[in-house]
């Protein structure tokens, strides 16, 4: 399923809405708390995909700045943890990700996965509840190891991470809006 017409959304029910919201950002009820379920949201998303995402954004950055607060916390790792782990079995990813992934490279030998999985708990070990997230923008699995590799060595703090975690997800739902807006129309 491909995303409609901008003004549908805005006149979508509220599940309807939170289902196209999972094609951008993954499936998170934390987000849906802060954008479906706020009465306001519909008036403050502007009138295309890409001012939704950047409304979106800057929720999350607002979330960001509050997260010392433990519910801040939980909703951060929520909406973060939502996206895949990089070289997580093709089975469990949404069909987003399951393509951004394979764009990685279709033949991952058994060290690079078994690197990536390494890296992947490294990281969730340093940044409890966050999970590592990059827009990966046809980059080639060794880059984004690097990427990795610098980001839990950077001694970032957890909230600059959840930071910078939000920023990639904002990246890559722009990058799905652009994708999908220059596939066909699409009807419901």
């Amino acid at each position: 399923m491909g995303l409609p017409d901008f003004s549908y959304f805005k006149r979508a029910d509220r599940d309807t809405q939170a289902r196209l919201l999972e094609l951008l950002f993954e499936q998170s009820s934390s987000l849906e708390l802060i954008t479906v379920d706020d009465p306001h949201f519909v008036n403050d998303i502007g009138s295309d995909y890409t001012t939704l995402v950047e409304t979106v954004r800057s929720k999350l950055m607002g979330l960001c700045s509050r997260g010392q607060d433990p519910d801040t916390r939980h909703h951060l790792s929520d909406i973060i943890a939502a996206h895949p782990k990089l070289g997580q079995p093709k089975q469990n990813l949404s069909a987003h990700s399951a393509m951004e992934q394979r764009n990685l490279g279709s033949s991952d030998s058994t060290e690079t996965l078994e690197v990536l999985q390494a890296l992947n708990n490294s990281y969730e070990e340093k940044y409890p509840g966050l999970r590592f997230v990059v827009f990966v923008n046809g980059r080639p699995r060794s880059e984004i190891i690097e990427v990795m590799q610098r980001r839990i060595n950077s001694g970032n703090s957890w909230l600059h991470e959840a930071q910078l975690a939000c920023n990639e997800m904002c990246n890559i739902a722009l990058d799905r809006v652009k994708k999908d807006s220059s596939a066909k129309p699409h009807k419901l």
